[in-house]
């Protein structure tokens, strides 16, 4: 359900595309042939298109395996011009900037805490340092979920010495 929800968005975000306004030399350019002729020819069009492909066209099924549906990835570009342009028409910067960082942070804990079950699974289960830690635990997703975000950040941040003093019995000492 919400890959079909990212996919609506990502095709109004390339809709929008056509009717959004550029500079050229210095004035806004308005004419709506000439915004549908900028973004056609454009390196983000052909990033949008090819991040929008149906894998199954090419024979895959991304059902039972969502990580082929990696060229969602590409429109992380957007997300880097959206923050340019929030940062420099902000009345607080700083405060923008801050908030940025907490926002690349909590997005990197994310990932990390994704590829750390993405590890274990193919590795198996097997393993001292591997999710789940204790099997009778963390069955539901957001019990998992939690487990590997704070295993994950746990051991990025170098105090994985602690794991073995004290483990997280619930989800919000898995917050915490």
């Amino acid at each position: 359900m919400l890959d079909y929800f990212s996919d609506v968005v990502f095709i109004m975000d390339v809709i929008v595309q056509f009717r959004t306004g550029y500079l050229e030399q210095g004035l806004m350019v308005y004419d709506g042939w000439k915004l549908v002729g900028h973004y056609l020819f454009s390196k983000f069009f052909f990033l949008d298109i090819f991040a929008l492909t149906p894998l199954s066209v090419f024979g895959l099924d991304v059902s039972n395996n969502p990580i082929l549906r990696f060229p969602r990835f590409l429109k992380i570009y957007r997300l880097y011009y959206f923050y340019y342009m929030v940062e420099s028409r902000t009345v607080y910067p700083n405060f923008w900037r801050v908030l940025n960082l907490i926002h690349i942070l909590l997005i990197l804990a994310h990932w990390f805490g994704c590829f750390y079950y993405l590890l274990s699974e193919a590795e198996g289960f097997k393993g001292e340092w591997f999710y789940p830690y204790r099997p009778d635990k963390y069955f539901t997703l957001d019990q998992k979920y939690l487990a590997c975000l704070y295993w994950a950040t746990l051991m990025l941040t170098t105090i994985d010495f602690l794991r073995h003093y004290s483990t997280p019995e619930n989800n919000a000492e898995c917050v915490t």
